[in-house]
């Protein structure tokens, strides 16, 4: 059948679609034989953080959501792959943003506790439920089924996050809360020597 302009558009929506979901599950396979290249350098955790925050900001002012760095002074340099932790981060934030209401919060905190450093996403949104909680680092898991693959993304975006912590000797946990005030934190915790 002839080709129009839509239809061409289509097909290059999928196409890319396609192109993240294979370099998804490449990402996996790769974490899942413990050979998820690492590009180790000595990460200032409060630029690396307020560089993320800025990124962000226009995205939060324009869904008007209150978007806050909360880093506690001081934090050690950590051994890091930057691009691979700023991916993970960029995910948390992007999740939190489009699961958080209008006149709503979204807070990116930094701390040491003991050996470890602590960085939290952390937002006011509608929250994840108990039975979805347990799942929601599982590869293709969507806590909203309904929403369409193109805009959701793939499904695999938490379980490579996971992956790119545990790589670096670290956890990522998350709490949530439905009922009001309800919201969401995922805690990354990532030792201060590996």
């Amino acid at each position: 059948y002839p080709l129009s302009k839509t239809e061409i558009m289509h097909l290059y929506e999928q196409t890319h679609h396609l192109s993240r979901l294979v370099n998804d599950l490449h990402e996996l396979a790769l974490a899942d034989a413990h050979e998820l290249t690492l590009h180790l350098v000595k990460t200032d955790i409060p630029t690396l953080l307020n560089e993320t925050s800025d990124v962000f900001s226009p995205v939060a002012e324009a869904d008007n959501i209150k978007l806050t760095t909360d880093v506690r002074l001081p934090l050690p340099e950590l051994m890091l792959d930057t691009g691979r932790i700023r991916q993970v981060i960029h995910n948390l934030l992007v999740n939190a943003l489009r699961y958080t209401p209008e006149n709503g919060e979204v807070t990116l905190r930094a701390f040491q506790e003991s050996n470890t450093v602590i960085i939290e996403i952390e937002d006011s949104g509608i929250g994840i439920s108990e039975e979805h909680l347990k799942h929601i680092f599982e590869r293709l898991y969507r806590v909203d089924a309904s929403r369409d693959r193109d805009s959701g993304g793939t499904g695999l975006g938490l379980a490579i996050g996971k992956a790119i912590i545990e790589s670096h000797g670290g956890k990522i946990t998350v709490h949530s809360k439905t009922s009001i005030p309800s919201g969401t934190c995922f805690t990354i915790t990532l030792p201060t020597q590996a």
